[in-house]
């Protein structure tokens, strides 16, 4: 399982993009962690409506070390809100991560900010 870790801040206009796309990936076996640094619009509701676990977040940093310490998956995958993956990039990244033997990995998203 991969737990993916989003830190966000009044990320409505952009969350709901990133949890469609990750809807539709080929691998499925994940869960989301969203760290919020106390939004002030819709960003914690929209997680919350998602089915993401929502916790304090405070800066970008802190909410990412604070999601993965809630993490519960073999894998750990940080990903910034306001960006896109296409349907396969979870299948691909641990595909490669697999046949490389990588304890470490990233792969290319497409930020829409």
């Amino acid at each position: 399982m991969i737990s993916i870790v989003i830190p966000t801040f009044n990320e409505e206009k952009y969350l709901p993009n990133l949890l469609h796309c990750l809807d539709r990936q080929t691998f499925q076996d994940f869960a989301f962690v969203v760290a919020d640094a106390d939004s002030q619009d819709a960003t914690r509701e929209i997680a919350t409506h998602h089915g993401c676990r929502v916790m304090r977040g405070e800066t970008i940093a802190l909410g990412r070390n604070a999601g993965a310490r809630q993490a519960r998956g073999e894998y750990l995958l940080f990903l910034d809100a306001d960006v896109t993956v296409k349907p396969s990039f979870l299948a691909e990244l641990l595909d490669k991560a697999y046949k490389k033997r990588l304890e470490v990995a990233s792969g290319f998203i497409t930020p829409d900010s």
